[in-house]
């Protein structure tokens, strides 16, 4: 079959939109969940605009009309609530519950759409669909992900209420509830007993079940971010969401000082956990939402409600406690670790494993750059660390069932092209010494990123960010320094050429 100049399926199969399309699926279905921002957020804006004109070219749409209509679409969807409420409703329609939001700024990514219109005017062979329709078949069969169940949402100190000796945390909602409290002045919490039927009493058809908690039955007060202590109202505490702290202040409120809280870096890690209690998908974080102050003999008692990380409690003699939830209430054993702690990072060690892979491969290509024997080898082991890469990173962000599946395939298409990287720089007659240097540098890529995000685990660095950068100064460098490895090799062999008899270097 012939593909006439500029056809849709040349377009759609050129390496540019191939690239794109890999790009968008590993940006929405990993870097967003992994990174959320306008950065993942623009990145999916241009892949999309550089991929949606040539599958509207598919229904025979002509190419500056597919440009065009994407074009002016995009911008309606952008600029208007309108167009975004329709945009939703059909991706809704398409991929399951979606929103889309209107926002100017994303018009930023419109210059993608004149790339599309330059890879249409260049992909005019039949070679472009040759070379990548293998790569095409991939991404289209993985897009139609199986959806996984809801997780339950973990308990969330949301309020905290003092009355007479009871302390009262409201844990959930307003209206589906529970509670737990302390009348020890907070040294001790526990959950009240479930309410025990009188007897002779019977259970009609209407009556909530005993395991579930019967719905209070008006709301629970507002929560409260500033309370003073009693009899001293310029001695105040506060909370500012979606900071994980307390302030105090002692002059009314004129100054406040941080008299307990979380650095930003370990808040980053408690946020990465509740996303991981939700089963990988990241909600909204809400840091520390009320606080109390309750008087006690010599002194008073603060408590800070702090979402889904439980509370933070302050003794009458001014030391803070942090207290997880446990079965029975509240307690600092049940407290997550702020250091060492046990944070799945899959999906950093799979990155960081490709880091390496494509650091080998670009020293491969520089040692072998004069070489055309093998081409087809070369080709091979870029696909396939390609194909790789997206199948292992399908999903990382959430708890799938599928994920050991996706891995396992992602490492077999690693695997393979290790081999075809291999093979096609045999021709090349790298010396073993050049072997031992790339092979070397692509296992210090993937060390070093791994230690990187390892060592963030711990705290060191305490910045998620700061960790992202310096993985991506360990990948680029890396990379850099198998490039210069692979052309010293050519360089090498070259002047070996130049005067035969001499060994292999």
């Amino acid at each position: 079959m012939r593909h006439p100049p500029g056809s849709a399926s040349a377009w759609l199969a050129h390496p540019a939109t191939v690239t794109a399309t890999i790009l968008l699926l590993i940006n929405d279905h990993l870097l967003k969940g992994l990174w959320p921002g306008p950065i993942t957020g623009k990145l999916s804006d241009l892949a999309g605009l550089m991929v949606a004109p040539p599958l509207l070219a598919l229904i025979r749409v002509p190419a500056p009309a597919a440009v065009i209509l994407i074009g002016v679409g995009f911008t309606l969807v952008k600029t208007t609530e309108t167009g975004a409420a329709l945009a939703s409703q059909a991706w809704t329609l398409l991929a399951g519950p979606s929103r889309v939001l209107a926002d100017p700024t994303d018009l930023l990514a419109l210059p993608a759409l004149g790339l599309a219109w330059l890879i249409w005017c260049r992909s005019r062979t039949e070679q472009a669909v040759r070379q990548a329709r293998t790569m095409i078949i991939i991404p289209v069969a993985l897009i139609a992900v199986t959806a996984t169940s809801a997780v339950p949402p973990p308990p969330s100190a949301v309020n905290v209420i003092t009355d007479g000796e009871v302390i009262t945390v409201l844990v959930g909602g307003p209206y589906d509830s529970d509670v737990i409290t302390s009348r020890d002045g907070g040294r001790t919490w526990s959950r009240p007993p479930a309410p025990t039927p009188a007897p002779g009493a019977t259970t009609t058809p209407s009556s909530t079940p005993s395991a579930v908690p019967a719905p209070v039955l008006s709301p629970w007060p507002t929560p409260v971010t500033l309370s003073c202590v009693p009899g001293h109202p310029s001695h105040c505490y506060r909370v500012v969401p979606p900071r994980l702290a307390v302030d105090e202040s002692h002059d009314g409120g004129k100054t406040w000082d941080t008299a307990w809280g979380v650095s930003e870096g370990r808040q980053e890690l408690l946020e990465r956990v509740e996303a991981e209690d939700r089963g990988g998908w990241p909600g909204p974080w809400r840091g520390s939402q009320a606080v109390a102050v309750h008087p006690v003999p010599g002194g008073h008692v603060v408590v800070a409600a702090n979402g889904e990380d439980g509370i933070a409690v302050r003794d009458a003699d001014g030391t803070w406690r942090r207290l997880g939830f446990s079965p029975e209430g509240f307690s600092a054993d049940a407290a997550y670790p702020l250091h060492a702690a046990d944070v799945d990072l899959t999906a950093e060690y799979v990155l960081g494993f490709f880091a390496g892979l494509f650091a080998f491969l670009i020293g491969v290509a520089a040692a072998r750059r004069d070489t055309l024997d093998g081409s087809g080898s070369a080709w091979a082991a870029y696909l396939l660390a390609s194909a790789g890469l997206l199948l292992a990173t399908m999903d990382l962000v959430r708890d799938d069932l599928l994920l050991p599946l996706f891995l396992f395939a992602g490492l077999v298409c690693a695997a393979l092209s290790w081999a075809s990287a291999i093979a096609a720089a045999l021709p090349a007659r790298l010396s073993a010494r050049t072997w031992s240097l790339l092979i070397i540098m692509a296992a210090a890529v993937t060390g070093g990123i791994w230690t990187v995000f390892t060592g963030w685990i711990s705290g060191v660095p305490d910045r998620y960010r700061v960790a992202v950068t310096v993985a991506w100064g360990i990948a680029i460098t890396g990379t850099a320094v198998s490039a210069l490895i692979g052309r010293w090799a050519a360089e090498t062999r070259r002047k070996r050429e130049d005067r035969p008899g001499e060994a292999p270097v």
